[in-house]
C-alpha cells in the first residue's frame, strides 16, 4: 500500500496509462496487447460510442456521445485507480494540454501515469493503414475520408520527449 501523506490520499497504488496518437496509428492494437499482458482495464470511446449510436452517420451525435463518454470513463478510472488497478484510456489526447490535466487528477489520486505514443508522424503510412481499415468496417461509424484524417494530422501535437520524461513511464512507439 502507498500512503500519499502531502495529498491526504490512502490508497494502493493504481496506474493510468495515456494512449496516445492519431486514426491508424495502432492505439487499439497496443491497448488491447497491453490489457492483456497487465491484467488491466481498458477504456476505448469509440467502442463504447459505437454501441451508444442510433445512425452511425449522425456525426453531432458522435461529437455530442464523445464529451459524454470521455468524462463517465474518466469518472469509472479514478474509482479503479484508487483502488489499484492498471486503467488504460485509449482516447487519442491529441493535445499536451488534454494530457497533462489527465496526469495532474491522476497524480491527485495517488496514481502512477504512463504516456506511450503511437508514431504519427508518416501521414501517408496513416491513410493507408486507414483505407485498410474502411474496406474491413461492418459499420460505417469510424470510416474516414481522406480530407477527415488530413484535417486531424493538422491538429494534432505530439507528445515531446521532454513532456514523456515527467510520466513514470512512457515512450513513442513504430
Amino acid at each position: 500500500m502507498v500512503i500519499w501523506h502531502n495529498l491526504g490520499v490512502t490508497a494502493f497504488q493504481g496506474t493510468v496509462v495515456l494512449v496516445c496518437g492519431l486514426p491508424g496509428s495502432g492505439k487499439t492494437t497496443f491497448a488491447k496487447r497491453l490489457e492483456r499482458e497487465r491484467n488491466a482495464i481498458r477504456m476505448c470511446p469509440d467502442d463504447w460510442i459505437e454501441a451508444l449510436l442510433s445512425d452511425f452517420g449522425d456525426e453531432g451525435e458522435k461529437s455530442r456521445l464523445r464529451d459524454a463518454v470521455e468524462n463517465l470513463q474518466w469518472e469509472l478510472a479514478r474509482g479503479y485507480l484508487v483502488k489499484g488497478f492498471t486503467v488504460i484510456l485509449e482516447n487519442g489526447f491529441w493535445s499536451e494540454d488534454e494530457r497533462t490535466q489527465y496526469a495532474m487528477e491522476a497524480l491527485e489520486l495517488g496514481a502512477r501515469i504512463e504516456l506511450w505514443a503511437m508514431d504519427s508522424t508518416d501521414r501517408d503510412e496513416l491513410w493507408r493503414r486507414i483505407e485498410a481499415r474502411n474496406l474491413t468496417l461492418l459499420t460505417p461509424t469510424w470510416m474516414m475520408r481522406r480530407e477527415d484524417h488530413d484535417h486531424k494530422w493538422v491538429g494534432y501535437q505530439p507528445p515531446t520527449w521532454e513532456e514523456i520524461a515527467f510520466y513514470d513511464d512512457g515512450g513513442i512507439l513504430g
